[in-house]
């Protein structure tokens, strides 16, 4: 072999990428089962952060759904048929929490995306201002050099040698 380096570094690459590949992504799973709710929260969550929303902003969010959890889970608890009308209350605020959640979200999302679009645009009105600045500025100091010039061109003295 003319270059073993390069060809143990290949296979380094190799096994490093199918090392990486083979994981699998495990996601946390609830105990009992949740409300139809939970899913359209958790999405419109979701959405809000990858519009741009802050941390502040999604954690208020974020600790309503962690109650809406609890309630759900209190919920489940409750397996007597004599606790089945609080069982329900239980599950009717957890919705109604869902449901705030679900609209506050989206409303975050918009405000969110529509924010991050006007940084956007302001910072590209920022840069073309930046931009004729930076050529006015140039042309007025070529302006000033060809005058110096000629002046200096105009001053110099010729002598005879």
């Amino acid at each position: 072999m003319k270059h073993p380096h390069r060809l143990l570094g290949m296979i380094g690459v190799f096994l490093l990428l199918t090392v990486v590949a083979s994981q699998q992504v495990v996601y946390s799973q609830f105990e009992g089962t949740l409300q139809p709710g939970f899913g359209p929260a958790f999405l419109a969550l979701r959405h809000a952060e990858s519009a741009g929303a802050t941390a502040d902003e999604v954690s208020a969010l974020v600790a309503q759904l962690n109650s809406a959890l609890a309630l759900n889970r209190e919920a489940l608890t409750l397996t007597a048929p004599q606790d089945a009308e609080k069982r329900t209350a239980l599950l009717a605020q957890a919705d109604q929490i869902l449901s705030t959640v679900t609209d506050q979200a989206t409303e975050l999302a918009t405000t969110s995306f529509q924010r991050a679009h006007t940084n956007q645009l302001l910072w590209y009105v920022w840069s073309l201002l930046a931009a004729a600045l930076g050529t006015i500025l140039y042309i007025f100091a070529v302006s000033l050099r060809r005058r110096y010039w000629i002046k200096r061109t105009l001053e110099m003295k010729v002598t005879p040698r």
